[in-house]
């Protein structure tokens, strides 16, 4: 990403409603919208689950120019997606579910922002899809070693 593109991220990040997990809420509500088959996925209760989300993504919007530090932490989280019963599309699912969130809540979204939040989110699943690779092939070597 470009340092402009960063700048625009993140000032439009800091121009969301700070009210207590508005962006949260709009996000997890327009993924199981369009993906009600991921909601079992998740707990009754989301209220810990999106402090999480928006400490996690205010922490990578923050350090944007400096994604590559938070490429390992990144992995990991997609390894333990993979326990919790993600899939490689749920990703997907879950990038245009918080473009739509932020889109609805930015006063001032137009198609470069649009392009900036689609860029900086791919930087941000693509990190966790290896992660989830690297788990997934493990538990087929263990599995393999298993056959003898």
């Amino acid at each position: 990403m470009t340092p402009e593109s960063i700048a625009r991220v993140q000032a439009s990040f800091e121009g969301l409603p700070r009210d207590a997990r508005v962006l949260s809420a709009r996000f997890y509500e327009e993924m199981f919208r369009t993906a009600p088959a991921l909601r079992p996925l998740f707990p009754a209760d989301l209220t810990s689950l999106q402090g999480h989300f928006e400490s996690a993504l205010s922490l990578v919007v923050r350090n944007m120019r400096e994604l590559e530090a938070l490429q390992q932490p990144l992995r990991d989280l997609g390894a333990q997606h993979i326990g919790w019963g993600a899939r490689p599309a749920d990703y997907l699912v879950a990038r245009e579910a918080l473009i739509s969130a932020i889109r609805s809540l930015s006063p001032s979204w137009d198609a470069v922002l649009e392009a900036d939040w689609r860029h900086a989110i791919t930087a941000i699943v693509v990190p966790m899809l290896q992660g989830a690779a690297v788990e997934t092939a493990l538990a087929a070597e263990r599995l393999a070693a298993e056959l003898g």
